[in-house]
């Protein structure tokens, strides 16, 4: 039972996938492994999970900066994507809706459609990504985004604004799911949790941005002119995935993913100078994959070779088999967990932007369009604040627990962050709705808004480094069918959301969701305890493999 997490009595003698030794410093095993490949600097210690082939063109290989400059282009454009076409329409309600003539229901729509085009379009995104690999889809979802932006500044119709935020939520579904695996692709175990924590803060953290800065802009240049410089940032990010968004999908020989085998194959993994042919050498009991792409190269592909949209086929399944993979992973209760976190976590803070236009228009805070706009500086901040904390604390706990645990690394070590979830959102949400009733400052309230805010921040790195941690394989699936279920939750919230405050006020709503919140929290309890027992369960039973 190691700190708290209980040992599986199935596995036979093999360890479980996702739990590997990482930390050979507080472990004496070292010599047995001295064949494996470990970091440098201050983590000469640690072993690289996964190890990386022998192929140049596997990212593992990539200098660090190479690999670090692909994910900033994804952060950038995720900024655009997310921040740009989710929360942008807040400070907007007050023009649209008085131009077509709508209630703040059907203005709250305009979100609820698009969130549905994305939940829609999320799976068949999926398969794509895995069948053809994340470049040709990223490229697809920056261009939509891109046509339905050009769309809506141009829409003359409140339908027609609809059909463009739907064509926009087309390509949304890459950038709030599949790019949490991008990070899988290029970095080892022990490198996950800062960059998962900056990824983040693009996703959300600065989510708001992008809102704060419209409401001036629509004051002064009217909410069109919101759309058209939208454009100009949405058009750089299609230019830089273009240039440098390179394909990060890689099949590595199964024998040097030790995070994801069932059973330990390390003694096949020798340096090179003691046998030459490594990358060939195959243990029977280890599924492969389509080794022919990871035989050694000692040749990278040009700048423009990786320019190119399509790099094959990354899978033999049939896109019918992989459309129906994503909704097995439901049937596993660590990534349903994950799902139900992330999930309400982020609708109340989506429903919170819905209705921000409702409580702070009226009186007696009678706020215009600008104010409306500024009220985004608190999520922000605090959505800023929480991905520095968030990046600051993840690896280092994680790392701690190893050692505590002789070296052997538990991805439920990556769980302990989640304790500040249930102080940061009860108390953020209490204090929201009360003092909004009690008409007291809106910036007082804008900083409670951004409070809960880090709680976002809390759920979406501690859930995403364990489930690319704890089910690296199956990480794409589990991500995607994430934001589905998400995202159909947001549309049918779109429909009361406005209803329910106007009809009990929002001290009351959201002292409800305060106490939602904190009720979810306290699920993490029993997941940490018994996640590794579930990943045996998991990966005994083979039920992704059901699916092919």
């Amino acid at each position: 039972m190691p700190l708290g997490v209980l040992e599986s009595s199935s596995t036979h003698g093999h360890h479980v996938p996702g739990t590997v030794l990482l930390d050979t410093q507080a472990n004496t095993a070292e010599l047995e492994l001295s064949g494996l490949k470990k970091g440098t600097g201050k983590n000469k210690e640690v072993i690289l999970v996964p190890q990386p082939s022998n192929s140049l063109n596997d990212p593992l290989n990539w200098p660090l900066w190479q690999r670090d400059l692909i994910l900033l282009v994804y952060c950038y454009a995720t900024v655009c994507v997310i921040g740009g076409v989710g929360p942008l329409l807040s400070s907007m309600a007050l023009p649209i809706i008085g131009e077509f003539h709508v209630t703040f229901t059907e203005f709250s729509l305009l979100t609820g459609y698009q969130l549905c085009a994305v939940g829609a379009v999320g799976v068949p995104i999926a398969a794509l990504a895995r069948k053809y690999g994340k470049r040709p889809t990223s490229l697809f979802s920056m261009s939509a985004v891109l046509a339905g932006s050009i769309w809506a500044g141009r829409a003359q119709s409140y339908g027609s604004l609809v059909g463009a935020r739907v064509f926009q939520g087309l390509g949304v579904a890459m950038f709030e799911s599949i790019t949490f695996a991008l990070i899988g692709d290029m970095y080892h175990v022990h490198e996950r949790g800062t960059r998962m924590a900056v990824y983040v803060m693009s996703q959300s953290g600065l989510g708001n941005l992008p809102g704060t800065i419209a409401g001036k802009i629509t004051m002064d240049l009217g909410w069109r002119w919101v759309f058209y410089i939208l454009d100009v940032f949405v058009g750089l990010a299609w230019l830089f995935l273009v240039f440098f968004g390179w394909e990060t999908a890689f099949n590595r020989n199964a024998i040097y993913n030790l995070d994801t085998n069932s059973q330990d194959a390390v003694e096949d993994l020798v340096p090179e100078k003691d046998k030459p042919k490594a990358e060939a050498v195959q243990d029977e009991t280890l599924k492969t994959t389509m080794t022919a792409t990871t035989a050694t190269s000692y040749t990278r592909e040009s700048f423009f070779s990786r320019m190119k949209p399509f790099h094959g086929s990354f899978s033999d399944d049939s896109l019918v088999k992989m459309l129906i993979r994503p909704f097995f992973c439901l049937l596993n209760p660590a990534i349903t967990w994950a799902i139900l976190i992330v999930a309400f976590a982020s609708v109340w803070v989506i429903g919170i932007s819905i209705v921000i236009a409702q409580i702070f228009s009226a009186p007696p805070f009678l706020l215009n369009t600008a104010q409306l706009g500024y009220i985004g500086a608190g999520p922000t901040v605090g959505g800023f604040l929480g991905c520095i904390l968030c990046g600051a604390l993840s690896d280092p706990i994680a790392r701690f627990f190893t050692r505590r645990n002789n070296g052997i690394y538990e991805p439920e070590f990556r769980l302990p962050l989640m304790a500040l979830l249930p102080v940061v959102s009860t108390i953020g949400y209490f204090c929201f709705g009360n003092l909004i009733t009690q008409g007291k400052s809106p910036v007082a309230a804008s900083a409670m808004w951004g409070l809960v805010f880090v709680a976002v921040q809390v759920a979406a790195v501690s859930t995403g480094a364990y489930i690319v941690d704890a089910f690296r394989d199956i990480s794409v699936e589990a991500f995607i069918i994430q934001m589905t279920v998400k995202n159909f939750l947001w549309f049918g919230f779109s429909f009361f959301l406005n209803n329910w405050l106007a009809k009990v006020g929002p001290a009351s709503m959201f002292d409800t969701v305060g106490g939602i919140q904190l009720g979810l929290s306290l699920t993490t309890i029993p997941l940490y305890i018994y996640g590794k027992r579930f990943r045996a369960w998991w990966h005994r039973n083979n039920i992704i493999g059901t699916a092919n």
